[in-house]
């Protein structure tokens, strides 16, 4: 065994989801699988809540960590067995991640949550690890596509621009697009800049601009892939903003891979509308890579 991967369980559709797609990840890693589930007084999983005050002798603790289980049953594939640890933790569910996650290969979570605190602020257990976590963070939902479905020729799709995070997104998707045996698809979005004339010079600027755009692509190939990856390569530039350049392209993806802060066309990317958009409309599981795993 090579590492390690925590998901975030709480009992909901999306949690189920994230569990099953880590579990698909960890037979194909050789990883073991840390299944969590964290709790407190004030924030607590509605599927915990309800079994837990409902007639007989119950405990939170006790039904949290029965909670775990029968995800862990619902998720696992008996042609393809990982081990897993099941946790239930007294702790906030981003800080127990975060913890949990330090040194993890990945951490996966579900879209949105059911605790009675979070079920109303869609996707914060989720949007914060995406801001705190050093490790690469995959946000899965129910429905999306999961590993059931058909991904065979789906391509691992990964934006660039440059940064040292979209440069680790990149070498990253390598590296998953290669244990899935799937294509990998490059893609840089660009703009020209706001031109206020007309004629012939519109078109010379728009070529320079495009021009740039595919020096900065073979840049990021360059760099981020320096030595030979057996992948099969797509590599595209966007002409428009990144979130509807990346999710138009990731419209066929198995996965989105995205640095987790970017300039350029990438701009602002995690902590911008665009890292939204991407999170909450993309049909697949979208992955952000922190630059400090390069």
């Amino acid at each position: 065994m090579t590492g390690c991967i925590v998901v975030g369980v709480d009992g909901s559709r999306d949690a189920d989801a994230a569990l099953r797609w880590a579990v698909g990840e960890a037979w194909l890693r050789r990883d073991r699988l840390e299944a969590m589930l964290a709790w407190t007084p004030d924030d607590c999983p509605r599927e915990v809540l309800d079994r837990a005050y409902a007639p007989g002798p119950h405990t939170i603790e006790g039904t949290a960590l029965a909670v775990v289980r029968e995800s862990v049953q619902r998720a696992q594939d008996p042609r393809r067995p990982v081990p897993v640890t099941e946790r239930a933790v007294y702790a906030d569910a981003v800080e127990a991640l975060m913890s949990a996650g330090a040194g993890a290969d990945m951490i996966v979570v579900g879209y949105r949550g059911t605790s009675r605190l979070r079920r109303y602020l869609l996707g914060s257990v989720s949007i914060a690890c995406l801001h705190q976590a050093t490790r690469p963070v995959v946000v899965v939902r129910a429905d999306g596509r999961g590993p059931e479905d058909d991904d065979s020729g789906r391509p691992v799709l990964v934006g660039v621009d440059g940064s040292a995070a979209s440069l680790a997104a990149l070498r990253w998707a390598a590296e998953q697009a290669a244990l899935h045996a799937a294509p990998l698809r490059v893609v840089h979005a660009w703009q020209p800049a706001p031109l206020l004339h007309s004629g012939q010079r519109v078109a010379r600027d728009r070529a320079a601009f495009e021009q740039a755009a595919h020096a900065v692509l073979d840049d990021c190939m360059t760099k981020g892939l320096a030595g030979e990856v057996d992948v099969n390569l797509d590599t595209r530039l966007a002409f428009g903003g990144p979130a509807q350049s990346l999710l138009a392209a990731a419209a066929d993806a198995r996965l989105l891979v995205l640095g987790a802060r970017g300039l350029g066309g990438f701009a602002g990317l995690l902590l911008g509308s665009a890292a939204y958009q991407c999170v909450h409309h993309a049909r697949c599981p979208v992955a952000v890579i922190p630059d400090a795993i390069r």
